[in-house]
This record gives structure tokens, sequence and C-alpha cells, in this order.
């Protein structure tokens, strides 16, 4: 007899779980080992299902019986089929919102072709990949994490704030940014009057008034004597 064990902690409530697991004629699209179910009989609690699939590249089938205790365990027993014993059961237990899911196999082959340490490789994968898909499928729809009020009024703080202003009409180019206030120049001289930059007619008034100065004899220039009278004779 060989025993497989596997566990998964899966952020779902434990009713969510339930109800994925209790779909036992779903398990083709899950496990991976069986490829085909059919319900033979449906009850309140039972449920029989023939399965078929390959076992080591066997072709095998399986009349099991499963038993459900919602929402704690799922307990399956072959009845009838091509492997000599096959049984196993899905326990579940709720922690804090969340579930930890248990499943374990135990099976007798009964195949010469097959030996033991390759049937324990095919229900391990069995197993494995039965919880994982149970866990991706519980954990898909979610609800979104809501933010904490605090964290909602920071991220409003930081949030940039939009211009509140009538929006251009469809087809027209949106409207140019203000362009930026230039300083204030300085008043414009009146027109004809010298610019301070240019030197030429400031550079002749000074000119002028050295030549004024000489002529009257108020500066340092030599002075100019008339002649006698009598050299005019």
């Amino acid at each position: 007899m060989v025993r497989v064990e596997g566990h998964r902690l899966v952020r779902a409530p434990v009713h969510k779980v339930f109800q994925l697991i209790s779909h036992l004629e779903a398990q083709p699209r899950v496990t991976g080992l069986w490829l085909a179910a059919d319900v033979l009989e449906r009850k309140s609690n039972t449920v029989t299902i023939q399965y078929r699939g390959y076992f080591g590249g066997m072709p095998i089938e399986s009349i099991q019986r499963a038993t459900l205790y919602p929402p704690q365990r799922v307990e399956f027993r072959q009845t009838r089929g091509a492997l000599k014993a096959f049984r196993g059961e899905y326990v579940l237990k709720p922690i804090d919102g969340e579930t930890e899911l248990a499943m374990t196999v135990e099976a007798e082959v009964g195949i010469p072709l097959i030996s033991e340490a390759s049937a324990r490789l095919i229900l391990h994968a069995f197993v494995e990949r039965s919880l994982e898909k149970f866990k991706l499928t519980a954990e898909r729809d979610l609800p979104r994490v809501q933010r904490r009020p605090q964290e909602a009024a920071a991220t409003a703080e930081t949030a940039p704030v939009e211009p509140t202003g009538p929006e251009p009409p469809a087809g027209e180019p949106p409207p140019e940014a203000p362009r930026p206030a230039l300083p204030p120049q300085p008043q414009q001289q009146q027109a004809g009057a010298p610019s301070a930059d240019s030197g030429g007619p400031v550079r002749r008034r000074r000119r002028r008034r050295r030549r004024r100065r000489g002529r009257g004899g108020g500066g340092g220039g030599p002075t100019t004597i008339p002649p006698s009278p009598q050299g005019r004779g």
C-alpha cells in the first residue's frame, strides 16, 4: 500500500474551498490522473462517479463513492476498478479567514508493470497537482485589498490638482499657456536725445567747452598781444 499526503494554505474561506472540492465530477480538469468522469448516482451527502484515465501509461477505470461532510471533510473510496485498492480524503481547517487544505491518498496498484516506486511518483503528482489547482481556483476571485483611511488621506493630499476650467471643444487646439511677465523696462528717451552709450555728441560738447575756455583767457593757454600803433605807420 502506497500512501501520499500533501498540504496547502489557501487564502480563501473554508466554505468556498469546500464548494470546489465537492464537485468531484470536475476532477478530470484538476488532477491530471483522470480524463473523463460520469456521475452514476447522487444523494444528499454521497455521490458515485465512474472515472476513466491512465495510471503510469496503463488505461484504467475506477468507480468511486464519495461522502461529503461539509464543510470539513470529503472521503472517497473505490468500489470497483482496475486498481486493487484506492481511497483518500480531503480535510479542511479554517485559520483566520483562510483554509488549511490537506489531501491524503492510499493505493494498492496490483499491476505487474508498475512498481511501488513508480506508483508513489504518480500519486505524489496527483496530490500536488490537485492541491495547487484548488488553491489557484479558490484564490482567483479574491476581493481587492482596501487601503486604510490614513493611506487614502495621504494619497489624496499628494495627488496633483487638475485645472477645473472649461475644456476646449473637440477639434480646436488647446489654448497656449500664458507667457511669463517681463521685468519693467526703463522709460524711453525722447526722440533725438543722444544715448548715453554713444559717445559722439558727448565728446563734441567736451571739445567745445575746452575751446571756449581757451578763447576767453580764463584758462591757462597763451594770451595774444595786439600790435603797437608804431608798427602800423
